[in-house]
């Protein structure tokens, strides 16, 4: 009788098919984990964003603003060069910019008088005294009640919408889109 240390073929193509299917399922598994680590790192950076202009206008003294570009889906932070009437912005950190799916739906600000849609860019600027005005386009400047930014994710149930109170200049981050 001879001594058999070799695998057949029907045991060879067994342990195939069940690593294959390991590997489709691990696969599946691990790109729905990375769009909602991509969604969830998202609405937690663009929160820390708004906190960080809050911060940085009280402590300052000079006005600090988000500037949201919806056709690019990036947000910056810019400090501005004075406490009222900013004219000139200068970049501060990186551009936070979505991926695999995360990042920005829209933008509805509720100003003084009236509710607005901006078109694809809107500006926020956080003033020392704590409060928030929004800036659209036609650079024109309004004072803020609310602002709602819907932020988008690949998976419907990773949504979730920035809200932003123009008096406190406090940011809440909330699932959904209200």
């Amino acid at each position: 009788m001879r001594n058999r240390k070799a695998f057949t073929l029907i045991e060879l193509l067994i342990a195939l098919a069940i690593v294959g299917i390991l590997a489709l399922v691990s696969t599946t598994n691990l790109v729905s984990w990375l769009n909602r680590s991509a969604a969830v790192g998202f609405q937690r950076e663009l929160l820390s964003k708004s906190n960080d202009a809050r911060t940085r206008a009280m402590g300052s003294n000079r006005q600090q603003r988000l500037f949201i570009n919806l056709g690019t889906n990036s947000v910056t932070l810019q400090s501005g060069n004075s406490g009222t009437g900013s004219t000139v912005w200068t970049n501060v950190g990186d551009t936070l910019v979505g991926n695999r799916g995360a990042g920005l739906q829209s933008v509805v600000a509720d100003l003084v008088p009236g509710t607005v849609s901006p078109p694809s860019t809107i500006s926020f600027i956080y003033h020392p005294g704590g409060q928030v005005s929004s800036q659209d386009n036609a650079a024109t400047i309004r004072p803020l009640v609310q602002a709602r930014i819907r932020l988008t994710a690949e998976n419907p149930a990773d949504q979730a919408t920035l809200r932003l109170f123009g008096w406190t200049s406090k940011a809440r981050l909330e699932h959904g889109w209200p």
